[in-house]
């Protein structure tokens, strides 16, 4: 073993970083387009990921239907729903020239905390009169309800979010972005709409809706976000935050995302967007200079307080008109007076009855929830291939979710202290880091006195080091068990347990906005088990894996992102993982119910050797089983329905050599 002392930094400064919405991001700089390239794909599939729409659902049939048509002179309004997903219904209304020759443009026009939603018409914000506009102009425009507003009646209320819902991906952005993302798809089968002149505007959480659905859908060719693109406001409400969002971005980032397509950025002196002409501007206009496109930023400013009104919607209507007809003369003066019906009229479903077949409330979630573990179970591999592709699935979202990365061969830093000689073992302070990071693990490495030991084994306790130890602070009973095998052991505390620094920041753990951009408490101690199992792969002895109480989840998850040759054996506590309640209680992460949990993870370890105890026979094995059969590792796996003893431990241990 190198006992080389390393540069690692003082102290762990992730106890000392608490991100939030109100903040001031600085943009980070991209010095090549190949850089911002790879860049970019992490972040749309990070967005994606962590709204549950990684790899995208398939698209059931629309089963859109016109309940109702108001004609005019030069445009018709009709009043149109589809099916999101079966039973779920997206609501608004379609804006059409009177007089089509051939497919025009069609623009998305997302609203956003207007009292009347899509129905808005006053003087600092009229969906309508932007929408009637661009039908005058010669484009189709779709105003269509975020969730809980106006026809969107089959959720009890806009701000529904809660973190058991996020364990599921049921939150309302991620339900605004889909509805977006199908809205797409409704235009594109219109015979009317050219598919390939799709935009998108909105303002405020309309403005958040619009860089999210041109950043994460290519199909949005142009777009226009008012008066929310800012660096020091992220959004104040739930349908503009999900647990886990922005993490490692901010939304000037993700607007960036809409480069090399042609981006307005619209922002006024009087709320969060005042400063972009000099921070958030330059910012994205980098990017558009990596490919040549500057032409395709641009930004306006007026002085005024948050809005959508008449000035910045012609400031859109000619960017529109300059990119999807040619003229940007076109949009100069193009709005002018228009009827304004009464609500009733341009409602969907005015008296509140819903189309046969719809589900509301806890009867619609409780089916969204069904149709996610749809999604799983149709991943349970049969295949090598389809093995492969489960493994690639859920790596990229447990990294995403959890945001830990597993280190590259020899990135992993170790500093190794002076030993303490006990009874039969040393015991040496070691301190683990990563290249390039800032995190810091410490523990304590035991090595055997007077007896060969060619194994390293990581053993982990929910509370740190302390639950590994005796009543004389020596190597408690399985440490001792793994020390007679012939192990070193690599006791660790991982982040939150032991001794917390002084000044640590105070976390949120159960806060919905706090998460959005913090990783999750689970996340930051799955990053110390990878970093461990790096450093074990570096020292490139027999090594194993010991999880107890909680700590056996978190070995689990870390397992099966690692690629370390390691047996596993974890202390699983006769947990049910089907039970939300202890998911938030004990290993909360956004998405982790949907995208298998431990069960899966614990599939994912094969073909190591795996010993699950303490199962009481509740832990379902349907993963576990599937994934050992397929890689023809079947007689590798073991569950022992009672606790993890140190005398279970030691009979197990030789079979982990033989498996090697």
């Amino acid at each position: 073993m190198s006992e080389q002392t390393v540069s690692l930094p003082t102290a762990d400064q992730r106890y000392y970083v608490a991100r939030g919405g109100d903040q001031k991001f600085a943009f980070p700089p991209y010095k090549s387009l190949a850089e911002w390239e790879a860049r970019a794909d992490w972040l749309r599939e990070h967005l994606l990921v962590v709204l549950g729409l990684w790899p995208l659902p398939e698209r059931p049939p629309l089963r859109a239907h016109v309940v109702n048509r108001l004609e005019y002179d030069d445009y018709v309004i009709e009043n149109v729903y589809f099916e999101s997903w079966p039973g779920f219904y997206c609501t608004g209304n379609l804006y059409r020239p009177r007089h089509i020759s051939s497919p025009v443009p069609a623009i998305l026009n997302p609203h956003g905390h207007w009292p009347r939603g899509r129905l808005e018409h006053q003087p600092l914000g009229s969906i309508r009169a932007r929408c009637i506009t661009f039908a005058r102009m010669g484009m189709v425009a779709f105003a269509y309800d975020m969730v809980g507003y106006n026809d969107s009646l089959q959720v009890p209320r806009h701000r529904f979010a809660s973190l058991r819902g996020s364990l599921w991906g049921w939150t309302p952005l991620a339900i605004q972005t889909w509805n977006s993302i199908r809205a797409i798809d409704y235009l594109q089968s219109l015979a009317d709409v050219d598919p390939e002149r799709i935009g998108c505007t909105g303002a405020s959480g309309g403005g958040t809706q619009t860089f999210m659905v041109t950043a994460v859908d290519p199909r949005i060719k142009v777009a226009a976000p008012v008066n929310m693109v800012s660096a020091h406001f992220q959004g104040g409400c739930v349908c503009e935050n999900s647990p886990g969002l922005r993490t490692e971005t901010y939304n000037v980032e993700i607007a960036a995302l809409a480069a090399p397509r042609p981006l307005l950025l619209v922002s006024a002196t009087g709320d969060w967007t005042a400063n972009t002409p000099y921070v958030e501007y330059p910012a994205v206009r980098s990017i558009y200079r990596l490919y040549g496109a500057e032409d395709h930023v641009a930004y306006v400013q007026q002085d005024a307080p948050h809005n959508y009104n008449a000035t910045s919607r012609e400031h859109v209507y000619r960017w529109f008109a300059r990119w999807f007809l040619g003229d940007e003369r076109l949009g100069v003066n193009a709005e002018r007076d228009l009827v304004v019906e009464p609500d009733e009229r341009m409602r969907v479903f005015p008296t509140g009855e819903l189309p046969a077949g719809a589900k509301t409330g806890q009867v619609l979630a409780q089916d969204f929830q069904q149709r996610v573990l749809a999604r799983l179970d149709a991943l349970l591999p049969t295949s090598v291939e389809a093995l492969a592709h489960l493994r690639a699935v859920t790596t990229t979202r447990l990294a995403h979710i959890l945001d830990v990365s597993v280190p590259r061969a020899g990135d992993v830093l170790a500093d190794i202290g002076d030993p303490i000689v006990g009874d039969g073992w040393e015991e040496r302070p070691i301190t683990l880091g990563r290249a390039g990071a800032f995190d810091l693990v410490v523990g304590s490495l035991y090595t055997p006195v007077g007896k060969e030991a060619d194994g390293l084994a990581l053993l982990l306790h929910s509370v740190g080091r302390v639950g590994l130890q005796d009543l004389y602070s020596g190597p408690g009973d399985l440490a001792d068990a793994l020390l007679d095998s012939g192990y070193r052991v690599l006791a660790l505390d991982l982040f939150g347990t032991g001794k917390l620094p002084a000044g640590a920041a105070q976390r949120q753990e159960q806060d919905f906005f706090w998460l959005t951009f913090n990783r999750p408490i689970l996340g930051a101690r799955v990053q110390d088990i990878l970093t461990a199992l790096g450093f074990l792969e570096q020292e490139k002895a027999p090594c194993v894996v010991v999880g107890v109480q909680e700590a056996g989840a978190w070995a689990l998850l870390a397992a099966a992102l690692s690629p370390a040759r390691c047996a596993v054996c974890v202390d699983l506590q006769a947990m049910d993982p089907t039970d939300d309640t202890a998911l938030l209680r004990d290993r909360y992460a956004p998405l982790l119910a949907a995208y298998g949990d431990v069960q899966v993870a614990a599939g994912l370890v094969a073909p190591r050797r795996l010993l699950l105890t303490n199962t009481m026979h509740r832990f379902p094995l349907k993963w576990v089983k599937a994934v050992y059969g397929v890689s023809g590792a079947m007689g590798l796996w073991r569950e022992e329905a009672g606790p993890l003893t140190s005398s279970l431990l030691a009979e197990w241990l030789p079979q982990t050599r033989e498996a090697r």
